[in-house]
């Protein structure tokens, strides 16, 4: 809006009119609102400018200006600069908005890479930003980074949508990983139960206090907090119990029915055809061992903290598990190049990391490793968790926190990730702007092979 007047419904030629060889530049400092919080006018809005895309999905309000922006400075010398939100480079949305940007024949030619924008409200509310301009005729492409509260620029020859040195080449979600022989990453077990499957410690006790046959059916469940914060949480697993098993417990027995009729009154249809089985969660990925993966995790983490467990332990969906992971597969996963991959291409719950399992897991470009680097690989992987056991008291929530971290975990994090990025390139990665880039160009091989 200016005044009075919505930009948005307007036609910026008649506004503005130009023409081919005009030296016009478009700057701005649009409003920054994700998918909650729009009014009926903004989502108005939002379905008029992106009229001919087939989704939208979860685009940001401010990508408006930048699909507005575009379309006026296409086909002229025309330039435009504006401050958005840094997701518009990152996750599902790259997919969405860059495209049909670099389809009118425009190139990002200037970019100031994240950075926190405070404003002069009294609650000194910050975002994570971004500075992108778009020309179709500038023939320099100048990145900008902030390192240490100074900004560097360098030259490079192509800006990628991710605001890394690299080709305009985007990360579609997978539904499958992009390299053979890598295991499929599945969520885990949603419980859709109404809460009469799942017990804290208290009413696991009372129920044990009333029926204590019922141990045998009750298991260790885990969502992201739980994994986390090391809290305790359990569920009654009754996955392949009989009925006459399950008549024998009475107090067990209503849970069940609780369950039956949660599920019949709820809105959603698929929950009320489970009301079927109301003794089982939704889903039944319940394998022998498996890696464990927290589907959201603080964006104060440099690593996302992943862990081992068995069958005697219930992942929710509020994570994401891999059936019988091993050591090596933790090795990559745990690497700081995979995490810095996740950072670029995963999409956000408000700030935090939301890991994913089509656009992260099964886009990441695996290296290429020999039997002995594996073993190498498998070596260093059991010194990360050997190091974690000598902190029984910590949660891995304070052993991931950056300022908490001890000295050891982190040393052994770091001849971790030195071997991994050898096996993408033997000249070491300046940064993560290099891995980046490097991953991108294997992704692009990959892909277009």
């Amino acid at each position: 809006m200016l005044g009075k007047i919505n930009s948005l419904q307007k036609d910026w030629q008649e506004v503005c009119p130009k023409k081919v060889d005009d030296e016009v530049y478009v700057i701005g400092n649009p409003p920054f609102l994700g998918t909650v919080g729009r009014s009926e006018l903004q989502r108005s809005d939002m379905q008029k400018v992106f009229s001919n895309f087939k989704t939208i999905g979860g685009l940001d309000f401010v990508a408006c200006w930048f699909w507005k922006g575009a379309q006026y400075i296409q086909n002229s010398h025309a330039e435009l600069a504006l401050v958005a939100t840094n997701s518009l480079c990152q996750g599902e949305q790259v997919a969405t908005l860059w495209p049909p940007i670099f389809a009118l024949g425009l190139h990002i030619h200037i970019a100031y890479q994240t950075f926190t924008w405070a404003n002069n409200a009294r609650d000194k509310a910050a975002v994570h930003v971004v500075v992108i301009g778009l020309s179709g005729k500038s023939k320099t492409r100048q990145l900008y980074q902030l390192v240490d509260a100074n900004w560097h620029s360098k030259l490079v020859g192509n800006i990628s949508p991710y605001l890394v040195e690299g080709s305009n080449i985007v990360v579609e979600p997978k539904s499958k990983p992009i390299i053979k022989d890598v295991p499929q990453l599945l969520f885990g077990n949603k419980p859709t139960d109404g809460g009469h499957l799942l017990m804290n410690s208290h009413e696991r006790d009372k129920l044990l206090e009333v029926e204590p046959q019922a141990a045998r059916w009750i298991k260790k469940v885990l969502g992201a907090d739980e994994f986390l914060n090391a809290k305790e949480r359990w569920c009654l697993w009754l996955a392949d119990i009989t009925d006459a098993e399950l008549r024998a417990m009475p107090h067990v027995f209503n849970r069940v029915q609780k369950v039956a009729e949660a599920r019949r009154k709820s809105p959603d249809k698929g929950a009320q055809k489970m009301a079927e089985r109301p003794h089982q969660f939704r889903d039944l990925n319940n394998p022998d061992d498996y890696i464990l993966i927290p589907s959201v995790s603080s964006e104060r983490r440099t690593y996302i903290p992943i862990g081992f467990y068995d069958a005697n332990v219930i992942s929710t969906n509020a994570n994401y598990i891999i059936p019988n992971g091993t050591l090596y597969e933790f090795s990559i996963l745990t690497s700081l190049i995979h995490n810095d991959w996740m950072r670029l291409v995963a999409g956000r719950l408000k700030s935090d990391y939301r890991y994913s399992a089509k656009v992260v897991y099964n886009s990441f470009p695996w290296p290429d490793v020999t039997d002995a680097q594996r073993k190498s690989l498998i070596d260093l992987a059991k010194s990360v968790l050997l190091i974690r056991e000598n902190y029984p008291e910590s949660t891995l929530a304070e052993l991931y926190d950056p300022l908490k971290m001890p000295a050891d975990l982190l040393e052994a994090h770091q001849a971790l990730d030195k071997f991994v990025d050898r096996l993408y390139r033997d000249k070491p990665f300046k940064d993560a702007t290099e891995r980046l880039s490097c991953l991108l160009q294997r992704y692009e091989s990959l892909t277009k092979a």
